[in-house]
């Protein structure tokens, strides 16, 4: 049987409910918390750091912060996935990411 963790699994990608609750605990400012849940989210599923950017910027914009934030938010996404491309340490740069989401 199909199933959405099945589908999930097969394609290397977190699930939008945890991207999105790593999100959640960044802009509430639990740094701590979203870093453990960002890492173990990307080891889990074997996610490089320019996924789990793709995917993080996706659910940006259903979180419930106001457009400016997210205009913020998306732009440090772009940064990080920049630096990323350029070579710099992917878990480096996704904890200076939810840093910034946590300011």
């Amino acid at each position: 049987e199909i199933t959405k963790d099945l589908v999930y699994e097969v394609a290397s990608a977190a699930r939008p409910k945890e991207v999105k609750e790593v999100l959640d605990l960044s802009v509430k400012g639990f740094f701590a918390d979203a870093r453990t849940l960002l890492l173990k989210t990307m080891l889990n599923h074997g996610l490089s750091g320019v996924d789990i950017i793709k995917q993080i910027q996706r659910e940006i914009l259903s979180l419930d912060v106001e457009d400016a934030k997210k205009m913020r938010m998306i732009e440090k996404c772009g940064e990080a996935e920049f630096r990323l491309v350029e070579g710099s340490d992917e878990y480096v740069q996704l904890e200076a990411l939810i840093a910034g989401f946590c300011r």
